[in-house]
């Protein structure tokens, strides 16, 4: 069996979250909307900025980037696999470049909302200083996964960068471009983006992300969010953009107060629309992960990320499954020193 994974370098990404190799120009003319105002490009995660990035130049500045190929053949055999999975590779990539459609602007017109806010509280202020929603990312990043410590430094840098772009929309932009997608991060940070600018004048844009992108070669591929398109296709989705009502800006800044008025620790989308949950929400789809022998604690949580499509981060599952090792549900049956909490072993109670 073979497996070649395609990594995509994404400029800006943080310690602990990816590397990439990136050589980018970014052209002094800034992106123009289609009534040739002013148009800001908005995401809500760190990886996603990172690949607009590229974008803006249809991704022909990108100096790095891997592909890694998984097979259990070995020998000869082994390396002949591995280069015809090179090649394919290559093939891709060219192919990719030949359909690039440059974004163009610059850096300064990317706003990256990397904020997290599907999960913890979202009725308190954001400020730039120390507040709940700072406080909610560095629990993301305290947990140690491979005992390489904390991230906490990565937190901080991430926070730091999310407030520098909220500076960008004040005063408010003329036009905000949304790179949209499923992932509840992105469909509440698209509810926090209209409650802030409602009612200021900015022209709101939309680009869906779809379920699934069929390639000239037949080929279907699922992405998550937008953080996994590669930058050649960001300009291939431009013809899918589309305005947004007044009213409906409305509509969602009024659903994001509700929201804030409820403020659950856990939001989630359903049927396209973002609901509050409990904490027990995806309880039962990482049950259905538990192994029935031994398994590290990252095998369990790749699995209810992959297999079951939870669309949270892993740091998110992580906390469920310490939760079920406390209630008992799981045992823990190794703690290796200097493993890291994923490198752990656990069982289901029998």
């Amino acid at each position: 069996m073979t497996k070649v994974h395609r990594f995509v370098p994404a400029a800006g990404l943080r310690a602990g979250h990816g590397c990439a190799i990136l050589k980018a120009k970014y052209p002094k003319e800034k992106r123009q909307g289609k009534a040739g105002i002013k148009m800001l490009e908005v995401c809500f995660s760190d990886s996603a900025k990172g690949v607009l990035a590229m974008a803006q130049h249809g991704g022909r500045d990108v100096i790095g980037g891997a592909f890694a190929v998984l097979t259990d053949q070995k020998g000869l055999r082994g390396f002949w696999v591995k280069q015809k999975a090179r090649r394919e590779f290559q093939k891709r990539e060219a192919e990719l470049q030949k359909i690039a459609v440059p974004l163009g602007g610059s850096r300064e017109d990317l706003v990256g909302l990397s904020l997290g806010l599907s999960q913890g509280d979202i009725r308190s202020p954001l400020r730039p200083g120390d507040c709940p929603r700072k406080d909610c990312l560095r629990q993301m990043f305290a947990l140690d996964r491979y005992g390489e410590g904390d991230l906490l430094d990565g937190a901080t840098e991430l926070w730091d960068a999310c407030m520098a772009d909220l500076q960008k929309l004040d005063p408010p932009p003329a036009a905000v471009r949304v790179w949209l997608d499923d992932l509840p991060d992105s469909r509440c940070g698209l509810l926090f983006l209209a409650d802030l600018l409602e009612e200021k004048g900015t022209a709101f844009h939309v680009v869906e992300l779809p379920a699934k992108i069929t390639g000239a070669d037949g080929v279907t591929v699922e992405y998550r969010g937008w953080g996994e398109v590669e930058p050649q296709r960001f300009g291939t989705f431009l013809d899918r953009e589309r305005g947004l009502p007044a009213g409906e800006v409305g509509q969602l800044a009024e659903r994001w107060r509700q929201l804030k008025e409820e403020n659950a620790p856990l939001r989630v989308v359903e049927q396209g629309k973002v609901i509050s949950a409990g904490l027990d929400y995806y309880d039962e789809k990482i049950r259905a992960e538990f192994p029935a022998a031994s398994c590290r604690v990252a095998d369990l949580i790749g699995r209810a990320l992959g297999r079951q499509k939870i669309p949270t981060g892993d740091a998110f599952i992580a906390g469920r499954v310490r939760h079920f090792i406390e209630s008992g549900e799981l045992v823990l049956t190794e703690q290796r020193s200097g493993a890291g909490f994923y490198g752990a072993a656990v069982t289901r109670r029998r």
